[in-house]
């Protein structure tokens, strides 16, 4: 029993010197006052205190400073009863820890933006204590900061970080009720951006989250399945719009236009319309003629070609029959109010309209029909038929006097109003005498 007794003295002994020994490497080789304050490494009501330590005083300093805010923005988020409406139901959670620890970060990560956090200064620091302490071989600067920080000033805190996440929610309601409104590629972009930001801040759980995500969502369809639709396509002008559904949209952004052949002379935001016109003078009548145009928006693209007819508005006609008179009211040598048919054979599919015909039967007086006005369109034969009302004399207005005739047909395009002549030379006419 005895040995027992020596031998625990012993070891206790051992201890003892042990501990003597490291305290005595740690010595005190300088400090900022003669006697350590008494709120060192205490609690103070009214006060946060903290303590850091560093290779230089400086930096000491600052790491104290970084912490009073830490504890400050941690005694926000451990008292903040709610973030917004959606989390009152919250506690009951099954995975509540989780939540808790996720809305903890997020509350702390927000709070540190209060102009309060933002304004902790060495300037507001109540009280202050340092020692240099050195270790072995090791000297470390050891900081002792004194910071005010009441019950008010944390209750007025928890007020703001409130009233700031209500901003949120305000923000975000009002820009997703902005989405059905919106018809503009790039202001849709920047919403994009903002409801990001938006939805970055808050936790998964938070469902302010998901709505900012399909307000997101809603908008990447928009920017990613735009379209062009046609307007009017008419050589050498195309007009157009941009749409998103039935929603006609716009964009500031020039659209990229080019051509296998065409100069492209201008391209105009007239909105909610584009106005593209270009010069087709050095094409050839080639039915793969055509503009292609892309407009971009920040998540996709749309395209499309319009393909254009040089001979659109050309107008040129032939007579490919004979010419023939027949009928009328036969008075002996006179015939007066004969039918006339000429076939004509246009080359193009545009629209005309004859306006007058004249035959010359040798050198006699020719037989001028005008007023006739009558409009054909497309491409191939058209029959024209019109009476003569003046009375004809048989023995010279006849095939059998004058087998081939002269004359001009005068026609005009209904489209652009353009006038043109086909002139007739040894024509071949057929009359009914």
């Amino acid at each position: 029993m005895k040995k027992s007794i020596r031998a625990l003295l012993v070891i206790l002994g051992l201890v003892s010197f042990s501990t003597q020994t490291q305290a005595q490497k740690v010595k005190v080789i300088d400090k900022s006052e003669k006697k350590k304050p008494d709120w060192v490494n205490s609690l103070a009501p009214g006060y946060i205190i903290t303590t850091s330590s560093n290779k230089t005083l400086e930096d000491a300093k600052q790491k104290a400073l970084v912490k009073v805010k830490e504890q400050i923005v941690s005694s926000v988020a451990d008292n903040i009863q709610t973030s917004s409406e959606y989390f009152r139901s919250e506690n009951t959670s099954n995975n509540n820890s989780e939540f808790k620890e996720s809305f903890q970060t997020a509350t702390k990560t927000r709070a540190a933006d209060i102009p309060f956090i933002k304004g902790i200064s060495l300037t507001n620091v109540a009280a202050s204590y340092w020692e240099q302490l050195k270790e072995g071989d090791n000297t470390k600067f050891y900081y002792h900061m004194k910071y005010p920080f009441s019950k008010e000033q944390l209750q007025t805190l928890i007020k703001e970080y409130e009233k700031a996440d209500k901003a949120l929610t305000d923000q975000l309601n009002a820009i997703l009720s902005r989405i059905p409104t919106l018809n503009n590629l790039e202001e849709m972009g920047q919403t994009v951006k903002e409801l990001e930001a938006l939805a970055g801040g808050f936790i998964d759980v938070d469902p302010r989250k998901d709505k900012a995500n399909v307000g997101i969502a809603k908008l990447k369809e928009i920017l990613r399945n735009f379209s062009i639709e046609t307007v009017n396509n008419t050589l050498g002008e195309i007009r157009l719009v941009l749409k998103a559904g039935d929603k006609t949209v716009t964009t500031s952004r020039k659209p990229k236009v080019n051509s296998n052949c065409a100069k492209i002379v201008d391209v105009r935001n007239k909105k909610p319309e584009w106005v593209i016109t270009y010069s087709y003078d050095e094409c050839y009548e080639d039915p793969d003629n055509l503009i292609k145009v892309a407009f971009m928006s920040a998540y996709g693209r749309a395209k499309s070609e319009f393909f254009f007819n040089i001979s659109a508005e050309k107008i040129d006609i032939f007579v490919n029959n004979d010419i023939n008179i027949s009928g009328g009211n036969d008075s002996g040598a006179d015939v007066a109010d004969t039918k006339c048919l000429i076939s004509l054979t246009s080359k193009y599919a545009t629209a005309f309209e004859i306006e007058k015909v004249i035959l010359n039967f040798g050198k006699e007086a020719p037989i001028i029909i005008d007023g006739i006005n009558k409009t054909f369109e497309g491409e191939g034969k058209h029959d024209l038929d019109f009476t003569i009302s003046q009375a004809l004399t048989k023995e010279i207005y006849s095939s059998k006097a004058n087998p081939m005739i002269k004359g001009t047909i005068h026609y005009k395009s209904v489209k652009t109003g353009e006038k043109s002549i086909y002139k007739m030379y040894n024509q071949k006419v057929t009359t009914g005498w």
